[in-house]
């Protein structure tokens, strides 16, 4: 369900935001870069939930051993059961397909509008570049704008642009200014700010991506001042410019890498600048790098939804009939059997599987050698026709791993499945369930 793999993105994010929290201030102890922390933070909180729904079992998570293949199921989906005269049970008040497909309808929104905003933003940005003349500055070449910067603008052709009334600052601000700037176009972080802006149109509304992306242009404007003061500049001065021109700064640029920001984040920098080495880094240090290596360790812990975005979610709730609109299946045709397709049908109770342990051992024996030894897992459902008696009397592939031996394994297992049988008003009713099984290896 999309809710669930919302869910899961903000615990990953809000996980990685804490270790990036933490790194910082393990680094800044020591007067070290930390714009890194937070750029790994931002890319992370994207990359590793899609990797984990594209590659399910790529984070192992917690508590397997490190030497046997992690094998597990899912808990067992209704999908349809099988035809019954009396009339459907009550609709659910709540509809967790329609939930689950209105989050998702709001997700692709969201990211559309954050594209669509950067679109005008960049075009306005073009639009504006047209007006800003050549000129000079301690002799080198920059772009003179009527109110922008001062600031680094461009991807592949980066430049700096000064407003115009640059001139008018004194002679050891402007070059400390200038100075900065070019620290910033020198270490890409411009660059690094636009992948970062980059990832946040996929994931729109995770707040924590957002909190992220704040630190993180932060952190470079960190690191760059230090990166300025280790030349051997004066700091009274270099505190003198950014007071002066932050007083001055006109509105952000998109994806620029700028000298001052608004004055929150001028007082940090500030701060920062000035503050003593603290007392007892070392043990902060460790600390600090603790909760770190902690938030990472939860991070490959968080579990991941059992589902992918589109499988049907099971009847929460006896006596309330299955929502199959998330999952449409074909009827039967005249004359088949209801156990050689799935057919729609209420029903009070699902199966309840009986013997887990045994069908985990059998999972366990069953995932074949040569995959096991090569780190090669997959996610696998089937459907099972569980009949009146609770055996698997049939069974059918719906979701394959992508490798037929591990279908093929997942395939006979099953078949070994008691459950206790479906109920609908006190009378036993076969039914098709959706099965998911795991196999992988930690």
């Amino acid at each position: 369900m999309v809710i669930a793999w919302i869910g899961y993105c903000l615990l990953i994010s809000g996980f990685l935001a804490l270790a990036a929290f933490a790194t910082e201030r393990a680094l800044g102890h020591f007067r070290k870069p930390v714009r890194w922390g937070w750029f790994a933070a931002v890319v992370g909180s994207v990359t590793l939930p899609f990797a984990a729904f594209l590659a399910p079992g790529l984070l192992p998570g917690i508590g397997a051993a490190p030497w046997a293949p992690l094998v597990w199921l899912s808990e067992p989906v209704v999908v349809a059961s099988a035809p019954v005269a009396e009339a459907a049970a009550p609709t659910a008040w709540f509809d967790a397909g329609a939930m689950s497909a209105l989050a998702g309808g709001v997700w692709v929104l969201l990211a559309v509008g954050m594209l669509l905003h950067l679109g005008r933003a960049y075009r306005r940005l073009r639009s504006e570049m047209r007006t800003w003349t050549p000129g000079r500055v301690l002799g080198s070449p920059v772009m003179i704008a009527d109110d922008r910067g001062p600031a680094v603008v461009g991807i592949r052709r980066s430049v700096v642009v000064m407003p115009r009334w640059i001139p008018e600052l004194e002679d050891r601000l402007l070059r400390l200014v200038f100075l900065h700037e070019r620290e910033h176009q020198r270490a890409g972080d411009h660059r690094l700010f636009a992948v970062a802006v980059a990832a946040l149109v996929l994931m729109p509304w995770n707040v924590f991506l957002w909190w992220q992306l704040s630190r993180l242009r932060l952190a470079i404007e960190f690191d760059c001042d230090r990166r300025v003061l280790e030349r051997g500049e004066s700091p009274r001065d270099y505190a003198d410019a950014l007071i002066t021109v932050g007083g001055r700064v006109s509105a952000p640029l998109l994806a620029a890498a700028a000298f001052a920001e608004r004055k929150p984040a001028v007082e940090k920098r500030l701060r920062r600048m000035t503050e003593p080495l603290a007392r007892l880094r070392t043990p902060r240090t460790l600390g600090a790098s603790g909760l770190a290596a902690l938030a990472i360790i939860l991070v490959l812990g968080v579990p991941q939804p059992e589902a992918p975005m589109d499988a049907p979610a099971p009847a929460a709730d006896a006596g309330r009939g299955l929502n199959i609109e998330a999952n449409p299946l074909v009827r039967l045709a005249e004359g088949a059997s209801q156990a050689d397709r799935p057919t729609f049908v209420a029903f009070d109770t699902p199966p309840v599987l009986q013997n887990a342990g045994e069908v985990q051992r059998l999972l366990q024996s069953a995932y074949p050698r040569t995959l096991k030894d090569a780190g090669i897992g997959g996610r696998v459902e089937l459907w099972l026709y569980v009949d009146l008696s609770g055996a698997v009397a049939n069974h059918e592939l719906k979701t394959s791993s992508g490798n037929e031996a591990l279908d093929r394994a997942a395939a006979e297992v099953v078949q070994q499945m008691r459950f206790r049988p479906a109920r609908n008003r006190d009378q036993r009713t076969a039914v098709w369930i959706s099965q998911w099984v795991t196999f992988q290896v930690i």
